[in-house]
């Protein structure tokens, strides 16, 4: 039997130490939140995402504040109540035992057959079959990995793992011929998250918890029985279940020097209805709710082709379209006058990009960080509009730029539109955050000045004839805001006869006809236009779920509507 390893004290998780200036110091839970206020959790990769998203989990359930009043003497104290943090640590220590016989932290006790090798946790599998295609360290047997890093790739499978078909359990009644079929994606692979980061990780916790009471009946994975082996479902209990769903069945095999050299892997607790759960438990996400869609969907930070536009999430300052449990925690925070106006706010966004409609696979979970502004300008409703028009004032420029681009050069919007993505604007919304505060009126000309800069670079380089060139020159900043959506046209109802002629063929529901693409087409027709890029069943659920019909039909791609991925 291996040795206990607690992770709420031995070394494993990375941190930035301001008494040492050690950047790269590695600390247990129990250090992390007792000295939060001199610790930085620098977040640039999605390995660190899964490993603030427990520490807030851990605060969450030990001591963080239930109600503003609460909160703001928390915001304001030098620490964290690290009485109350190592009463509740010592309490469930065992529960963090990353081997523990029957409760291993993280894990199900209840399983016992290892059939996958240390490869399971590498997180290049998480790619597909051929992950080791663009992954070298796949090609050969991976040695077993130490202690401290297979907690954190455990933390990222858990947070992670794809959709698909996974080994079933032994016992699972779900099973057929050994697998089990139709396994979800966890909370967090489903949506995409956000939080704002502080100047220590103290701050960073508090900003990221608005204030609630723990929910009847809610606890984190640690407080309850370990997950029993076969899949289930369930609907989470409140925030901290949500923060800790156990979305998979894991166990690490741990030899007697205590490294991993197995893993035994399987479908865990299905939730329904993910979208709806997750976005109203866990505040650490962004939503968008289009006019005429029926459910949330992911915030959408990425271009067309997956690159990050991290300027997108000011569109979240203002709550009207685009909404963020976390920011409306904050902008209360600054508006009661809790923060310090002058503190500089920013935002991290992250999400998994999924390589095709199954979600089976990954190829890359990017993690984008953007300047939101001051407190002060989030206490200021002015300020918040201005940020998200300057935001949404990209978008639109830049989708003005391809649908012209396409209309007047007559090439198809899948060879447009990689020509057409506005870029190099990061340091210019850096620049224009920080000139915001004093002069509104400047900062709105200088991020204008750069979107139109990247928008001539994109013209300039896109092989158009000189006529052509200054003709999409002449049209693009034309009305650069979203466009609304499209209208149906109602057919002219039929002549009020008698019965109707004999073998007549019986009239169904009007189809909705739309003026889009120069013309007048039902979505059948239009999935048939040499234009649209997607099928037929694609385009349809992107108009069901509140797409643009123009921009449904060329967009590119296999993800969901506004950045959710498609099921």
């Amino acid at each position: 039997m291996p040795d206990p390893y607690l992770l709420t004290t031995e070394p494993w998780l990375p941190v930035w130490d301001l008494d040492t200036n050690d950047t790269n110091h590695h600390v247990g839970i129990h250090e992390a939140l007792v000295r939060a206020h001199r610790l930085v959790l620098p977040v640039l990769r999605a390995e660190d995402v899964a490993a603030l998203r427990l520490l807030a989990a851990v605060y969450d359930a030990a001591a963080a504040p239930r109600d503003a009043a609460e909160w703001d003497a928390a915001w304001r104290a030098d620490t964290l109540d690290t009485d109350a943090v190592a009463a509740y640590l010592d309490r469930w220590r065992d529960r963090f035992d990353l081997f523990h016989p029957t409760h291993p932290a993280l894990q199900s006790a209840a399983l016992t057959e290892y059939a996958r090798g240390p490869e399971a946790l590498h997180p290049g599998s998480l790619g597909g079959d051929s992950a080791a295609w663009f992954n070298h360290a796949l090609y050969d047997p991976l040695p077993p990995y130490p202690a401290d890093e297979a907690a954190r790739l455990l933390l990222h499978l858990l947070t992670y793992d794809v959709a698909g078909i996974k080994r079933a359990a032994p016992g699972d009644p779900a099973a057929k011929g050994g697998k089990v079929y139709g396994s979800k994606l966890g909370p967090v692979a489903s949506a995409t998250h956000c939080h704002l980061t502080g100047r220590t990780l103290k701050d960073t916790l508090l900003l990221n918890l608005p204030p609630v009471p723990r929910a009847p009946g809610d606890s984190p994975v640690w407080e309850r029985d370990t997950p029993p082996a076969p899949t289930r479902s369930r609907t989470p209990a409140g925030r901290l279940d949500l923060l800790t769903w156990p979305s998979r069945r894991l166990r690490l095999h741990a030899t007697d020097t205590g490294t991993v050299d197995a893993v035994a892997h399987h479908d865990g607790d299905r939730m329904a209805d993910t979208w709806q759960q997750t976005s109203r438990l866990d505040p650490m996400t962004a939503w968008s709710t289009d006019k005429g869609a029926d459910k949330p969907t992911p915030f959408q930070f990425l271009n067309l082709h997956d690159w990050p536009q991290p300027w997108r999430a000011a569109a979240l300052l203002d709550g009207t379209r685009e909404h963020s449990a976390v920011i409306q925690h904050v902008t209360a925070a600054a508006q009661r006058g809790t923060l310090d106006p002058a503190l500089s706010l920013r935002g991290v966004l992250s999400t998994a990009v999924h390589t095709n409609r199954h979600q089976s696979s990954i190829s890359d979970i990017p993690v984008a960080s953007v300047e939101l502004g001051s407190a002060g300008q989030l206490a200021d409703p002015a300020a918040r509009e201005r940020l998200a028009a300057m935001a949404r004032y990209a978008g639109a420029i830049g989708r003005n730029l391809r649908l012209h681009a396409v209309k007047i050069s007559g090439r198809s919007s899948a060879q447009v539109a990689p020509r057409m993505m506005l870029t190099d604007l990061d340091t210019a919304w850096r620049e224009a955050v920080a000139l915001h505060s004093s002069a509104p009126h400047d900062a709105r000309a200088l991020w204008a000045d750069a979107v139109h800069e990247a928008a001539e670079r994109c013209i300039d380089a896109f092989p158009l004839r000189p006529l052509e060139a200054a003709k999409l020159r002449s049209v693009y900043r034309t009305n650069p805001e979203p466009q609304p959506k499209p209208r149906a046209v109602k057919p002219r109802a039929p002549k009020a006869a008698g019965r109707r002629p004999a073998g007549a063929g019986q009239r169904g529901p009007a189809v909705p006809v739309y003026e889009v693409l120069g013309g007048r087409y039902t979505l059948s027709q239009l999935s048939r236009h040499p234009d649209c890029v997607v099928s037929y069943p694609t385009l349809r659920k992107r108009v069901d779920d509140g797409w643009d019909v123009a921009e449904a039909a060329t967009t590119p791609g296999s993800r969901g509507a506004r950045g959710g991925s498609q099921q």
